[in-house]
């Protein structure tokens, strides 16, 4: 782990847009990504849950996640998103 504060060891993504993310510390939260892809542009191919499953990749060493167009989430990123307050 090079530069990062978090990995990601586990990531199973839903068609609810929503993502069950485990961190190396354990922890475990779901992010919801459909707030972004709500933005349209090259976010619109990931409002088809089918796509979004289908389509995400956990990015080398826990790095993040990543899907087509090089949409890409850091995994310290989605930690701040997951637990906005730190982890309880």
């Amino acid at each position: 782990m090079t530069g990062q504060l978090y990995e990601i060891t586990r990531a199973e993504a839903h068609a609810d847009h929503t993502v069950t993310i485990t961190w190396a510390d354990g922890a475990t939260a779901v992010v919801d990504f459909l707030p972004f892809f709500d933005r349209g542009g090259w976010f619109s191919p990931l409002r088809d849950g089918d796509y979004f499953v289908a389509n995400m990749i956990t990015l080398p060493d826990g790095a993040g996640l990543t899907w087509p167009e090089e949409i890409d989430f850091s995994a310290d990123w989605l930690r701040r998103q997951a637990f906005p307050f730190g982890v309880e």
